[in-house]
């Protein structure tokens, strides 16, 4: 190989991916995080921010029964974290809303077998979606509750 076809070899591999490349997550999976408003319709809207240590998703309003969601790819080694600020009136909470690839949260039992990570903020705390593995059901589990 002559040297001018080695730097153009070279300068190919340190180039970062296509866009849409990258959207499919070629070296990992792809994993969707969702957060949708289930508070009581008179109550006021919910609001939050999240972010991780290389994405801020900045502040968000949800009207009842709206969704928010946003993807990822998770890397097979890597572990991604992503945390939220919730405020609902005069209640707050900040907590992680994914931090292990096989349960969206260390700790929650089950593992999510669809790369989703489906949370809902109610009148009485936070829930999120599980699979129950004897049933191969999904259901709500309550998380934690408002401060």
């Amino acid at each position: 190989m002559s040297p001018s076809l080695i730097n153009i070899f070279f300068l190919l591999l340190i180039t970062p991916f296509d866009l849409s490349i990258a959207k499919h997550c070629p070296f990992g999976s792809k994993y969707t995080v969702y957060i949708t408003n289930k508070l009581p319709s008179h109550s006021p809207k919910l609001t939050f921010h999240c972010a991780s240590k290389n994405d801020d998703l900045g502040y968000h309003d949800l009207a009842i029964n709206q969704v928010f969601n946003w993807s990822f790819c998770e890397a097979i080694l890597s572990r991604t974290l992503f945390f939220c600020h919730f405020w609902w009136g005069s209640k707050e909470k900040v907590f992680d809303v994914f931090n292990d690839p096989y349960t969206c949260v260390k700790g929650t039992g089950n593992p999510n077998i669809l790369t989703n990570c489906k949370w809902e903020a109610r009148a009485d705390g936070f829930y999120l979606e599980l699979f129950n593995s004897t049933s191969e059901t999904y259901y709500m589990y309550h998380y934690l509750e408002w401060s």
